[in-house]
Formats: structure tokens, sequence, C-alpha cells
């Protein structure tokens, strides 16, 4: 291979001054786009709106993995639930959350476009008494590689009968969900639980109810309610 002569020193010097003006021009031009780039734009509603049927089908399915999740590492033992990577908030001082979640619902390409669904378990009520598992489920529409939109938050409750579980799901609601999404910051990338999420169990006998306390939204449904055919195991 035939080695190429270094320029004569007058050479190296211009070609130095020259690379290093381009090069401050690109670095100018790269910071100048990163102080004019907009924060994320808020996402417009999931269109057709989703169901109440077609979001029991898509926590169906969450529900489904859970119980597989259970049966195949914790030998069908929810304790199990307890050794998941725990998500802690990040700039608070709060105990970590536990959060199941089942990605990629109904999804042509991986992480394009289908649905993520979180289910974040609840620390149950002080001296209560035994208490179901519950969850609250939130299932966030992705589209473009992107999470577009949270289109709907419910809560799904767990009873262990023996090693049998009893489902129970509660219905969406408009009211709290669009509370909820009021307060969601759009310049930070979308997910759930959010950093500021403070959901919380609240005694309302003979319902189960869950209240995000930074926007004052409340779920609740029966614990005697019927869950999504071909969920319960």
């Amino acid at each position: 291979m035939r080695l190429r002569r270094s320029p004569e020193p007058w050479r190296r010097s211009s070609l130095w001054r020259a690379l290093c003006g381009s090069g401050l021009a690109l670095l100018l031009a790269l910071f100048g786009a990163c102080a004019q780039r907009a924060p994320r734009a808020t996402a417009a509603p999931y269109a057709p709106p989703l169901s109440e049927a077609h979001a029991r089908q898509i926590v169906g399915e969450w529900q489904r993995q859970l119980g597989d999740y259970i049966d195949q590492v914790g030998d069908g033992d929810p304790a199990v639930l307890a050794r998941l990577s725990a998500q802690r908030a990040t700039g608070t001082l709060r105990p970590s959350r536990i959060v199941f979640g089942a990605l990629d619902v109904e999804s042509r390409v991986a992480e394009d476009d289908g649905f993520d669904v979180q289910g974040l378990l609840l620390s149950p009520l002080p001296e209560a008494g035994p208490q179901p598992y519950v969850f609250v489920v939130a299932i966030v529409h992705r589209q473009g590689f992107r999470p577009l939109d949270l289109v709907d938050i419910r809560l799904v409750s767990m009873n262990m009968r023996g090693r049998q579980r009893e489902w129970a799901l509660g219905n969406g609601d408009a009211q709290a969900l669009a509370s909820y999404r009021g307060a969601i910051d759009p310049t930070v990338p979308l997910r759930f639980p959010a950093d500021k999420d403070r959901f919380e169990l609240q005694p309302c006998v003979p319902h189960i109810c869950a209240d995000e306390l930074s926007t004052a939204a409340r779920w609740s449904f029966s614990a005697g309610g019927a869950a999504p055919s071909g969920t319960l195991r």
C-alpha cells in the first residue's frame, strides 16, 4: 500500500484551521437544533375511541400473561410479584412500585403499533384483613414506534382461593381518565405509571376504590364484578 505524504507545514496549518472552523460550525448548528427542538406534542386521542369491549379484551391479555408469569416463575404463588423489577420514581422519596407489563398487544410490528398494558400493584389498606391483589391497569396506544396516547385506566383485582385465581375487572371511567390525562406533562415521554403518580387504595366498602392523589381522580368497582370471558384460571 502506498503511503501518502503529509501536507507541508503551512498546508497542515491551513487544513487544521479549515477543519476546526467547519467543526465549530457543525457543533453550533447541532446546539441550535437542540435548543429549538419542540417538546413532545400533545397526542391526539386514539380514533376510533377504545370501546369497553375492546378495552376488556386487551386487559384480558394482560391478565393471561400475569397468570402465566405467576404459574411459571412462582409455581402458582402470587408472592412472586415481589421479585419483579421494582420502579422507583426519580427525584422523590417514595417506596418502589411493582409493575407488571404486557407489551405489543395486538401489534403488527413489535414496538411499532398496538398497545402496551401496565398494571401497578397497589399497597393493601392497613389493618383491613385479607384483601385481594388490586392493580391499576393502564392501556397506552402505540403508533409509529412511539407511545401515542393513554386510552384507558381501570382497576383489576385478583383473589386467591387456594391455588385458584378469581379475577374482577372494573369498568373504564371517562371522567377519571380525563382528569388523569389532563395532568400529563407533554414535555416528557409518555409512560405509566408516571413519576408523579400517587395511586392509593381507599376504604369504600362494599366497593374497591383507588385515588390518584395529585389529580383527585378516582376509580371504583365491585369486588364481585364479572371478569372478561376466558381470563379466569
